[in-house]
């Protein structure tokens, strides 16, 4: 019980308001409020989950994809948070304190991915790899290395810390235990981005930027982490995992990518321990007849709910059976991976292989890299020049005057961070990542000149 005390305590780094006598919120839902009508949430509508600028209203994007990561989320955290409850593990005045926590880290835990999806993040790091490599930047190794691995967990912690302006520089001033939900690796760059070399999970990407470290210790210190992941990492990973494998799946075959043959084929040869898991797809497709001219569609969203409800009760009894590990941070492995379900993901990943080699998403993913590599080849030059920050005529100062006052406000009044040259590049990453796909696209036609 002291355990989950400590790691739910709802400490801010600025004192808040006092809430209305009325308020029945626990402090993760307050938090959940914060978020909710931001601008940052809203622009995850217009950002890819996986089929780039897809005009076809059915398909997910990062919002749609964020709010079903936020359910199933909540979800596991009632299942968890009544067998924590149960075994006197979880004091009764914290019941709907998990779940809450989890809706709100279900919520954000894309906030930083940049336009097109992870072909973005992909483009940002060739981009800093090949900058810093052909220019004489003043960073450190560290801090070069949180551009040459650039990464959408990362930022999402800076925007949650920093870049949302309100009130003042502690942006939406959330809870610790709500941003800790969100560090999968806490480790620094360096330490991290280990891969497959490293059996520590936290290890295998990282954390916080530099300008974020001290803001990391605090929450480390306060919450007793000990440097490991926050318990609710792992179920927050695991309905990421839950939704997003399925959902994709269900927009193949929408868009007509994927068909009932392969379907099944790809499950027959995948499945393991829920091989039962074929006659019912087959009852459900044969059901499905005459019903629907979208007759897969059909298929595909009833199996959908079947599987993912059995990779929720795989994770928490995965989490129940590791408890003292995942408590402590010591679980290496992600809960799905080691859960009863993991045959159904192992499923959904061989299709998703199919999906993705679509060539219409390929193309549309080799656009999107050229949109962010070509703006960070207009900006990031810009930084070295004097003129970039303190006005006129010159080209510098005009693209200074072009990022978002909000960005431009933050990094003015409330940027504390000793290195300027690092300041500067972060602002372009922070204004270029922040961007929806359709802004990304317009911005690069008009400042390379090809439709104004």
């Amino acid at each position: 019980m002291k355990k989950w005390e400590q790691l739910l305590q709802p400490i801010t780094f600025r004192n808040r308001t006092k809430a209305r006598e009325i308020d029945g919120r626990d402090p993760f839902e307050q938090d959940y409020g914060r978020l909710i009508s931001s601008s940052p949430i809203r622009r995850l509508q217009d950002k890819t989950q996986v089929f780039p600028l897809e005009t076809s209203d059915y398909i997910r994007t990062r919002l749609t994809h964020s709010l079903e990561v936020s359910y199933i989320g909540g979800s596991i955290g009632k299942s968890i948070e009544k067998y924590l409850i149960s075994k006197k593990e979880l004091h009764e005045d914290y019941k709907g304190q998990l779940s809450s926590l989890l809706r709100c880290s279900g919520l954000v835990h894309d906030l930083g991915n940049p336009p097109f999806g992870h072909f973005g993040e992909t483009a940002i790091k060739a981009y800093f790899k090949n900058y810093f490599n052909e220019n004489n930047v003043k960073l450190s190794n560290e801090e070069k290395a949180d551009f040459e691995n650039f990464d959408g967990n990362v930022q999402t912690f800076r925007i949650l810390r920093k870049l949302h302006f309100f009130k003042d520089e502690y942006s939406f001033n959330l809870t610790f235990p709500t941003l800790a939900s969100i560090i999968k690796y806490p480790s620094n760059s360096l330490d991290g981005n280990l891969g497959k070399k490293t059996k520590e999970i936290r290890k295998k990407k990282y954390g916080y930027y530099c300008s974020e470290k001290s803001d990391y210790e605090i929450i480390n210190k306060e919450l007793g982490l000990r440097n490991k992941r926050h318990p609710i990492v792992y179920l927050m990973e695991a309905a990421d995992d839950i939704a997003y494998c399925a959902a994709d799946i269900e927009d193949g075959v929408k868009l007509g990518i994927l068909n009932f043959e392969t379907l099944r084929k790809v499950f027959n040869e995948n499945l393991k321990s829920n091989r039962d898991l074929l006659p019912i797809l087959d009852k459900m497709h044969v059901d499905n007849d005459n019903k629907l001219s979208d007759r897969l569609s059909l298929t595909v969203q009833q199996f959908r709910v079947e599987t993912q409800g059995r990779m929720i009760e795989g994770i928490v009894d995965c989490f129940k059976k590791n408890y003292s590990k995942v408590m402590d941070g010591e679980f290496e492995h992600e809960l799905i991976d080691k859960s009863s379900g993991s045959d159904i993901r192992e499923s959904f990943e061989a299709l998703q292989k199919v999906v993705f080699d679509n060539k219409k998403i390929m193309q549309t993913e080799l656009a999107g890299w050229e949109i962010i590599y070509g703006l960070l080849e207009i900006f990031i030059p810009a930084t070295e020049s004097e003129d970039f920050k303190i006005g006129g005529n010159t080209k510098e100062a005009r693209l200074f005057k072009n990022i978002s006052s909000s960005y431009r406000y933050i990094y003015n009044e409330y940027n504390s961070y000793d290195n300027e040259a690092y300041n500067r590049i972060q602002l372009i990453v922070d204004f270029i990542s922040g961007m929806t796909d359709t802004y990304a696209l317009n911005l690069y036609r008009k400042l390379k000149g090809i439709r104004l």
